[in-house]
């Protein structure tokens, strides 16, 4: 603790040395938007002498729409500023004088008429998705039946993007991708994760950055890459806001019975800024209403391979719950060469799910020998509570600069759960006995984090990269069980206090360098992992002190104007996340539940990735990963007791190879369509060990499997606009689960209201319920069939309306460091 405070100190110190710094050469900074608001990038902002209009020299504006130029001597100024698409507008005149940091007014472009060159439509209107060349973009308001969707049903239907049945994310077929918020890790198991993804309305969403091959300034952690997903942030200056406000009706049977389960949405952010100061905030409230089921088919076998029974269940879902989000912060531009920032969040969940099940086990000759009847109630309240301070020092004009964050993330839950279950025999009209089940199970999850990265470009294209980031983590959780059979309350041995402690060390170097058609990046990172694991109640104990390394190396050709290539590899890490260390018991039914492995280790990927680009936009993508102690969901079956459960466990080696292709094109004009097609082969190799049998039983699955995504818009007079999106996965495994075809649409419409500054949108998802999953898992002595439906087919309309002023000052990009932590806590902004 001593050395960390003396380090802290010491950065602290070196922070204030930094502020203290002065420039001494006359800046200007501009902005440019379209009428709308919106960030206009790469426009062309030239700067010129009043007394002659000579070009002194241009800027070219970033994804946020800022151009500056520097080191300007005193004299009269003027700014001309173009866009393709945009008709050109110019600054008034103006002086630089001494060591003036002038900011100019925002630069409001107006649309010009569309104009078809050849086979190209050029228009100023904010594309779906966007190829950048290390990432791919998804701008989620530009689909319409984004409206009242869910972050996580915005995230299905992203290119290469599929979400398994238990909530896990995979990119290309591959799994251990690593999601992010604003930068932040979520630190989240797969299904915890899924649960706030689907409490994150869409309407939050600014855009969401799919990286598959992050370079070394990133956390090693997530073997198949990182998603990003940004929040709206406003760059206006003055007051200004939105508002949303939207309604879903779900179309759920079960049975003979039809359910219409209700959502609603409301959307709130603010932002103000002024000379220095920008402040900002959103606050965000979901209802949502459920409806679901699942159906399990469980087989079990004696030692000689012969069926010893049956087991048919059929779990009703039904939950209701509300949450709320709020997120405030501030950033203060003390001088031109500093910015310091504070942003502070916070996540309530208050969900009270009661799922029904049934279960009949029945003998080899189809008779029923017995039947289960389980009522659960579950009162989970969970909250997560962030804050950030983060600091930016630009040194000088050739963008060396320095940025540091310090993170605080905490997360507490408090779940009570009661399972009643009667057991009947195989007439199902005598009671053969009733067991009860109670739980309590607090958790808290406290998350410390300090980075800062340096960047120094040098000369002859060569830029320098370094940083480091420290990382601590304390994961504390309890579960108290008691259990009455027939009438009779005693403990529960199952009950358990699990305390996980976690230090990592981490830090990197990279080279970036650019000659003639040729650039390229190497980089190294290392990170140096000690954890601590204490069962409490039976006084277990381990430790674990490991260093890693992570090459990454990326190399791009640029053959001529239309084509280029890029080849890059990479090392990665994925960690267990802190739920899957957890050894609790959680249970779906008197016979059926999850549970977690505090022995579990890393797993390490190697990824290289060979990617040709056509005119800027049309891509292709060969990919290759082989992946060793694969982390992995497992069933494992207890045949005399006919119990079957869930866990995590290091099982195999993953190899993955793809081929992928993204291609935005034009139909005909104002029908533009975005498809994106992967065929992949997984295989997992390794080995089962049969606590029934003691044998090792091999495992070797491979599927070879095509994933599709289109998305097809469409532009209207008079301010309509529409959209319709399809997605389709074929036969392919997913954690050891062969996991059948599935498939949807969407169908949206919304129309541009008020001046532009109103949005209505009606969007109908999956009208037909195709989505549902149908799968199997087949190894060993384990075979059990799932089927599992919940109430994705629904109508949904919104309303959004922007107020405020309309010109747009200088914002900045956020970035903090407890990225990699947060994923695991059961699910950042760079």
């Amino acid at each position: 603790m001593k050395n960390r405070s003396t380090w802290l100190m010491g950065l602290l110190c070196f922070l204030s040395t930094v502020v203290s710094a002065q420039n001494k050469s006359g800046k200007i900074s501009g902005v440019v938007t379209d009428t709308d608001a919106q960030a206009v990038e790469s426009a062309t902002a030239s700067l010129q002498r009043a007394k002659d209009s000579s070009l002194v020299k241009v800027a070219v504006s970033d994804k946020y729409g800022l151009f500056e130029f520097d080191n300007l001597t005193e004299g009269e100024y003027f700014v001309i500023v173009t866009a393709v698409g945009f008709n050109k507008t110019n600054s008034k005149r103006f002086t630089v004088s001494g060591t003036s940091l002038f900011k100019l007014p925002s630069f409001q472009l107006q649309r010009s008429a569309a104009k078809t060159l050849g086979a190209v439509t050029v228009t100023g209107k904010r594309p779906l998705i966007e190829n950048k060349i290390d990432r791919m973009v998804v701008n989620v308001e530009a689909a319409p039946t984004n409206a009242g969707a869910s972050a996580l049903e915005v995230l299905e239907k992203s290119p290469g993007v599929t979400v398994s049945n238990e909530g896990e994310i995979s990119l290309k077929g591959k799994q251990g991708v690593r999601i992010m918020l604003d930068g932040k890790p979520t630190y989240l198991s797969p299904a915890d994760l899924a649960n706030v993804l689907k409490n994150l309305p869409a309407s939050a969403l600014d855009q969401i950055e799919i990286m598959t091959n992050p370079p070394a300034r990133y956390d090693a952690s997530g073997n198949s890459g990182i998603i990003n997903i940004k929040t709206k942030k406003s760059l206006t200056e003055g007051l200004n806001g939105s508002i949303t406000l939207g309604g879903t009706v779900g179309i759920f049977k079960r049975r003979d019975t039809w359910y219409a389960p209700l959502r609603s949405t409301t959307s709130v952010n603010l932002n103000y800024r002024k000379g220095k100061w920008n402040l900002f905030a959103n606050y965000n409230y979901n209802y949502r209403d459920g409806k679901g089921s699942l159906e399990l088919t469980r087989r079990f076998f004696e030692k000689d391979g012969s069926l010893n029974s049956t087991s048919s269940s059929r779990t009703d879902f039904n939950f209701r719950n509300n949450n709320q989000t709020l997120k405030a912060g501030f950033d203060y531009y003390a001088d031109k060469k500093n910015i310091f920032g504070v942003v502070l969040n916070g996540f309530g969940f208050f969900g009270r799910p009661a799922p029904y099940s049934v279960q009949a086990i029945s003998r080899p000759d189809g008779t029923i020998e017995q039947v289960l009847e389980s009522n659960t109630t579950n009162r989970n309240n969970f909250f997560n509570y962030s804050a950030n301070f983060n600091y930016k020092h630009t040194f000088d004009s050739t963008g060396r600069e320095l940025t540091a964050d310090l993170d605080y993330i905490g997360y507490s839950n408090n779940a009570k759960t009661t399972l009643l279950t009667t057991i009947y025999d195989g007439y199902g009209g005598n009671t053969l006995g009733n067991l009860a089940l109670f739980g309590d199970i607090p958790g808290l999850i406290n998350i410390y984090s300090a980075k800062a990265d340096y960047v120094h470009p040098l000369k002859n294209n060569l830029r320098f990269d370094a940083g480091f980031k420290v990382s601590y983590v304390k994961n504390d959780n309890e579960v108290i069980y008691e259990r009455s059979d027939n009438g009779t309350i005693q403990p529960d041995d199952r009950s358990n206090h699990f305390i996980y402690r976690e230090n990592i060390n981490a830090g990197y170097v990279s080279l970036n360098k650019k000659w003639k058609k040729w650039s390229g990046q190497v980089g190294l990172r290392a990170e140096n992992t000690i954890a601590r694991g204490n069962q409490v109640t039976n006084d277990s104990n381990f430790t674990r002190n490991y260093t890693s390394l992570f090459p990454t190396m990326y190399v791009n050709y640029e053959a001529s104007k239309n084509h280029s290539f890029t080849l890059s590899y990479g090392r990665r890490i994925e960690r267990p996340n802190y739920q899957d260390l957890n050894p609790f018991i959680w249970f779906l039914d008197s016979l059926q539940y999850r549970q977690g492995n505090p022995y579990l280790l890393p797993q390490y990927a190697n990824n290289i990735e060979l990617r040709h680009t056509l005119k800027g936009r049309f891509t292709t993508t060969i990919n290759y990963t082989i992946t060793d102690d694969v982390i992995s969901q497992l069933l494992k079956q207890n045949t005399e007791k006919r119990i079957t459960f869930l866990t995590t466990d290091n099982v195999a080696r993953f190899k993955n190879i793809g081929l992928a292709i993204n291609a935005p094109f034009t139909v005909v004009k104002n029908w533009n369509v975005n498809l994106f097609v992967n065929v992949f082969n997984n295989r997992y190799e390794g080995v089962y060990f049969n606590s029934f049998t003691g044998n090792n039983d091999p495992i070797d699955i491979s599927y070879t499997s095509a994933l599709v995504n289109i998305s097809n818009t469409f532009s209207f007079k008079k301010g309509w606009s529409g959209e319709v999106s399809g997605f389709y996965r074929g036969k392919t495994i997913e954690q050891l689960t062969i996991a059948d075809p599935m498939y949807f649409m969407n169908l949206g419409v919304q129309k541009a209201i008020i001046k532009g500054k109103g949005t209505l949108r009606l969007n109908v998802r999956d009208p037909f319920h195709w989505q549902q999953f149908r799968g199997r898992t087949l190894y060993s002595d384990i075979d059990v069939s799932i089927f599992n439906r919940w109430d994705n087919r629904n109508i949904t309309a919104t309303f959004s309306y922007r107020f405020g002023k309309s010109s747009v000052a200088q914002a900045r990009k956020r970035n903090t460091g407890a990225t990699e932590e947060q994923n695991r806590a059961g699910g950042g902004q760079n």
